[in-house]
Parts: C-alpha cells; sequence; structure tokens
C-alpha cells in the first residue's frame, strides 16, 4: 500500500516537472506585437489585440455604432493604431 502511495507521488511529482519544464521552454518564444487604440475624449472606448486587422475592424464597428454613423476608412482606421512590443 505504501509503495503504490511513493509510486503515485514520484508519478505526479515526475509530471508536473515535465510540465513546468514545457511551459518555460514557450516562454523562450517570440512574442507577437500587441495593437492598440484609443477613441479620441470624452468616449472612452479603446480596443487591444494580437491582430492589427480586428483592431482596425473594431474601430469602424465601433464608429459607426457609437458617433452618428461616422465612416471611418481603412487608413483613418490604421493611423489611430499604436503599435506595443511586448515585455521581455
Amino acid at each position: 500500500m505504501k509503495r503504490n502511495l511513493i509510486a503515485a507521488l514520484l508519478a505526479l511529482a515526475g509530471g508536473l516537472a515535465a510540465t513546468t519544464l514545457a511551459v518555460a521552454a514557450k516562454s523562450d518564444e517570440p512574442k507577437p506585437p500587441m495593437y492598440s487604440a484609443k477613441c479620441k475624449s470624452p468616449c472612452s472606448f479603446s480596443v487591444k489585440s494580437h491582430d492589427k486587422t480586428e483592431v482596425v475592424a473594431l474601430l469602424q464597428e465601433h464608429a459607426k455604432a457609437h458617433h452618428s454613423g461616422l465612416v471611418l476608412s481603412d487608413t483613418e482606421a490604421e493611423a489611430m493604431v499604436k503599435v506595443t512590443e511586448p515585455k521581455k
């Protein structure tokens, strides 16, 4: 009985160690940049994503829905997008 319990605990410890090593190895991979945009004051809308296309689309959707049908072109929306490099 004690041997089975010890074997189970050792197997659990080994599994946790392997998982920890796998997660640590993934953290060395470069992270994609973060894109963000904010609506001009007094509107408090902001959006962040790793996908620039998604940020542009959400800005355009927000402008149309919340600013009297304002239509932002792709160029106008992309000009509002800022790139934030990931922290290392």
